[in-house]
């Protein structure tokens, strides 16, 4: 069996890509992780048992009747993988449906490569065997947990049934006590009556207290098991108000969010929720969602409670206000009273008609993120103790969540900026050395082109017009113009260049670059359309390096444009950053930019044409971003390009 260990060693990739596949295919992805290395780590590990078993014993494994969960290392790997996964959530169905994907993935690649492989059907039928003992072991484990789970249930039943039996008992000898001195101990009985009330009374509240408190361990619990990778702050904020209104006869039947800006001590208002009159609840929640609420609530959430909020902002004044003492505080404050939420906030406790109410601080490490405000329009239950425990309990852990989930944002940010440092710095020391190489190899060539220029001209001059020696001397000259101009390309992207700062017009130099190019235009048959502004732009910039970053452009448009076109030239006044600015837009239609070549157009050395440097962007965007500009491109609905160039007016 080496063919199928050597084929099993070499197919992890393609092992993850198939069950991946599978998965996709019959809808089971909503079970399943989509990062690719989960599904790697899972066929390793599959395929490092399969391997271990073919190393010890090359057999079909034997399938009985008695299976050893000890011993055998492939049904206690079943067993493992049973105790793992239960503790995860998964349950047989969804673990039996994923062993089918990848059962059916190890047969795939041992069919796709049966021609390499003599020992096919024994190949098959060892992945077959493999796989029903890992079956066989996850369902004998999860059989004996429900076996366990059940005898514990059946034992709490009989004890309870016994205690049950007791209590009937006394109660019924009681109950003769009584008939036999009914008359004689009618007192007693009353007062034993009275007694078994009060008992009662006192077991339900214990019951009650005992229900309130699972639910505020489960609610607590659900926000703080938050993946807070798949999450984001509005969602978060928006979870924590949904947790405070997800059970109609424990919680709260509305929570509205105020969010602190500390520089000013305001608190505005953000997002409101109000749980519907026929609310359920708290439900088990999905994998995108953590609590599922009625369309009627959200509905309603969206509409004129947010409206109302959205549009209030209190004031943190220096008084006794329970906005105030709870930020100041850092601690939950009850209010029963209307009128003293209207005097932090005028008018819009009448207007929201707020009673009874509860304002909770959601505290960061450096100081406060928000309140959230609770109250009971529907029900029109106040505030009790027990409610401000446990919304002391949940600003702790809101607030923790939220801090952990900034935090998290801040590492995020933090990584995504230095891998792209990392990126820049890499990319710079490359092209450092690209153009140091460059402009040493341009400075050794210039001296032997102007010398080979000089003597071809020379030659030119003492050899007849009409002869093929004239042709040949031509060729060489124009050639030697054209690698001096490459030269000369070369070694201006290599050296620093100076700016020579000065007042200019855009209109003017945009014109200079044009008349520059008048014969091109007309030999190309391209048409020019401009759109200019009355009022010249004026720019403190160095008017020769734009004339070059135009020209450049200019004519890489009409040299798409060979056989005629149109070229519309646009300058208009826009802005960037925080300061005014103008725009020049160059957009030709010479067939547009394929968008695997975009990133490419401002790299140093890349070029299209056949005899092209590679230079003329990379210099021209050199000199945008030297000026504190910026170049973009795009294809446009006319079926060309279009250079965006972006510089900063003067004020």
């Amino acid at each position: 069996m080496s063919d199928l260990s050597e084929l099993i060693r070499n197919s992890e990739a393609d092992l993850a890509s198939r069950i991946k596949y599978y998965a996709e295919k019959t809808g089971y992805t909503k079970y399943t992780p989509t990062d690719e290395n989960v599904w790697r780590l899972s066929v390793r590990g599959l395929s490092e048992g399969i391997l271990s078993s073919l190393k010890g014993s090359p057999e079909i494994p034997e399938l009985s009747p008695d299976i050893d969960l000890v011993n055998d290392k492939i049904t206690v790997f079943g067993v493992n993988q049973a105790k793992q996964h239960r503790s995860r959530g998964v349950t047989l169905e969804m673990f039996l449906g994923l062993m089918k994907y990848f059962r059916q993935s190890y047969h795939d690649i041992i069919s796709d490569h049966a021609s390499s492989n003599p020992d096919v059907l024994r190949a098959h039928t060892f992945v077959e065997r493999y796989f029903d003992k890992i079956e066989l072991g996850f369902i004998s484990e999860w059989e004996r947990s429900a076996a366990e789970l059940k005898a514990h249930h059946e034992k709490l039943l009989l004890d309870k049934n016994s205690e049950l039996s007791l209590a009937n008992g006394q109660l019924k000898q009681e109950n003769v006590e009584r008939k036999r001195a009914e008359q004689q101990l009618n007192k007693l009985n009353i007062a034993l009556e009275r007694m078994v009330e009060v008992r009662t009374h006192q077991l339900q509240r214990i019951y009650e207290q005992n229900n309130y408190k699972l639910n505020e361990l489960l609610i607590l619990n659900r926000l703080s098991s938050i993946n807070l990778s798949k999450i984001r702050l509005n969602r978060l904020t928006s979870i924590i108000l949904e947790a405070l209104t997800s059970n109609q006869t424990l919680f709260f039947d509305r929570a509205m969010l105020f969010l602190l800006n500390e520089r000013t001590q305001f608190l505005q208002g953000m997002l409101g929720i109000v749980r519907a009159k026929d609310a359920v609840a708290i439900r088990e929640y999905a994998e995108d969602s953590w609590f599922s609420l009625d369309r009627e609530m959200l509905a309603e959430s969206d509409s004129h409670l947010n409206e109302e909020l959205r549009g209030c902002r209190i004031e943190l004044k220096k008084c006794r206000g329970s906005f105030y003492r709870a930020v100041t505080e850092k601690k939950v404050i009850a209010q029963n009273s209307t009128l003293a939420g209207d005097m932090e906030a005028p008018g819009l406790f009448s207007r929201l008609k707020i009673g009874s109410y509860a304002v909770m601080p959601i505290v960061r490490k450096n100081g406060v993120f928000g309140v959230v405000v609770v109250d009971n329009p529907l029900s029109a239950k106040k505030i009790s103790r027990n409610d401000l425990k446990f919304l002391q309990l949940f600003s702790s852990h809101a607030s923790i969540a939220i801090e952990n989930l900034m935090l998290y944002n801040t590492l995020e940010d933090a990584n995504r900026k230095l891998q792209e440092t990392q990126e820049q710095l890499v990319h710079g020391e490359r092209l450092a050395t690209i153009g140091e190489m460059a402009a040493s190899i341009a400075h050794e060539l210039k001296g032997p082109m102007v010398a080979i220029g000089g003597f071809a001209r020379r030659l030119a001059k003492n050899i007849p017009q009409d002869t093929i020696e004239a042709g040949y001397v031509s060729t060489i000259i124009n050639e030697e113009l054209r690698l001096e101009a490459m030269l000369d390309d070369i070694l201006s992207f290599s050296k620093k260049t100076t700016i020579c700062y000065d007042r200019c017009s855009v209109i003017e130099i945009v014109e200079n670059s044009l008349d520059i190019l008048s014969h091109t235009f007309e030999k190309n048959r391209v048409t020019l359309t401009k759109s200019f502004p009355r009022k010249a732009p004026i720019l403190y910039a160095d008017c020769h390096q734009l004339k070059q970053v135009f020209i450049n452009l200019f004519q890489n448009s009409l040299d798409v444009m060979r056989d005629g076109g149109n070229l519309r030239v646009a300058i208009a006044s826009t802005t960037l950053g925080n300061g005014s600015a103008v725009a020049i837009k160059i957009a030709d239609t010479g067939g547009g930019i394929p968008d695997n070549l975009k990133n490419n157009l401002f790299t140093p050395f890349f070029t299209t044409k056949a005899s092209g440097t590679g230079l003329g962007l990379p210099i021209a965007n050199r000199i945008v971003s030297n000026h504190n500009g910026k170049i973009k491109v795009r294809n446009h609905s006319g079926g060309g390009a279009e250079f965006t160039v972006t510089l900063p007016c003067q004020d």
